[in-house]
């Protein structure tokens, strides 16, 4: 995806985003930001591919905002939104760049190609069978 000389790939551009962990409770993400720069952007008539480059630019950084309040070494990176090259190298981009060891499918889809395999596995779990 790129837009005259814009590469999404190599710009970090993305929108701001509010991450609320004072409350006590879950911590929470707050879109309002990137909505209303999404708005903007639209507004001033920037490109979409532009815009979805940052959208997805922000959807990596709040990834690794999660993942530093959280401070766990391992992160794994899983479901349909990875199928996504664009996010999943960005946001494993991201993520070895500040020391987190990042982990994602290598012979299973992370869509629902991989639901019926973890489905077995937990049958397998539960009926106490042995699985190779």
């Amino acid at each position: 995806m790129a837009c005259g000389n814009y590469s999404p790939l190599a710009d970090s551009a993305h929108y701001d985003f509010f991450l609320d962990d004072e409350t006590g409770g879950p911590m929470v993400l707050d879109w309002r930001l990137i909505i209303s720069g999404i708005v903007d952007d639209l507004h001033d008539g920037l490109d979409t591919a532009v815009i979805a480059a940052k959208f997805h630019n922000t959807l990596s950084k709040m990834i690794l905002a999660v993942a530093r309040k959280v401070a766990v070494e391992k992160v794994v990176l899983s479901g349909g939104c990875f199928q996504n090259r664009y996010l999943l190298e960005g946001t494993v981009r991201e993520l070895e760049n500040e020391g987190f060891r990042v982990y994602t499918h290598q012979r299973i889809p992370p869509n629902d190609g991989g639901i019926s395999l973890g489905q077995v596995a937990v049958a397998g779990h539960i009926l106490g069978v042995k699985m190779a």
